[in-house]
């Protein structure tokens, strides 16, 4: 998992972007404070997707085994 500034993000998207898409790669942009409870996590459709599906069937146990970038 990647971590990034919203000033370091913004100057990389392009970048995020291709290693969220290709890379298959998580990445976490936290505010300058250092608030984890304010970032954002960047993730793929695709993952996304599987998060939708499992939180549309309740299934916190499987979520607990999934590792992300």
């Amino acid at each position: 998992m990647k971590r990034y500034s919203p000033t370091a993000a913004q100057r990389a998207l392009m970048e995020i972007l291709a290693e969220v898409r290709d890379g298959r790669e998580t990445v976490v942009v936290t505010p300058t404070d250092g608030h984890e409870a304010d970032s954002i996590v960047l993730i793929t459709k695709q993952d996304w997707d599987v998060l939708q599906a499992a939180k549309a069937q309740d299934l916190e146990a499987y979520l607990g085994e999934v590792k992300w970038g």
